[in-house]
């Protein structure tokens, strides 16, 4: 346990790394890694009134949506890490559902124009 004179020292890294210790959220993988990032969330401020999707008493899914609303970036970073892995399955999943151009007009049958998120991977 750090002394508040540690705590104050801290950078966010320091600080997020020191909360996840506190919080016994090591874990990254599956449910477990879910409920760390959703107990980070309410540790960064962010709390569902409705305690939406409870997935524990200390953490709920809503938390993390709440952050997630509030941080296009993470958002972003999330797409761009989809994009660069080299997972078959999902690969397949989007191909499947793609629009194909109409050969008549050239048009996609449902245009949206998105951002690239071709990121550097």
């Amino acid at each position: 346990m750090p002394t508040q004179s540690e705590i104050n020292e801290m950078d966010l890294g320091e600080a997020v790394d020191k909360f996840m210790q506190q919080e016994n959220n090591s874990r990254v993988e599956g449910r477990r890694g879910v409920e760390s990032l959703c107990i980070l969330a309410r540790g960064l401020g962010y709390k569902d009134p409705q305690y939406w999707g409870q997935l524990t008493n200390k953490a709920c899914v809503g938390d993390l949506i709440a952050m997630l609303e509030d941080n296009s970036g993470m958002i972003e970073a999330m797409i761009e890490w989809v994009g660069c892995r080299r997972q078959g399955e999902w690969l397949e999943s989007l191909k499947e559902q793609l629009h194909v151009i109409d050969e008549d007009d050239g048009q996609p049958d449902e245009a949206q124009e998105w951002g690239s998120f071709d990121a550097d991977c």
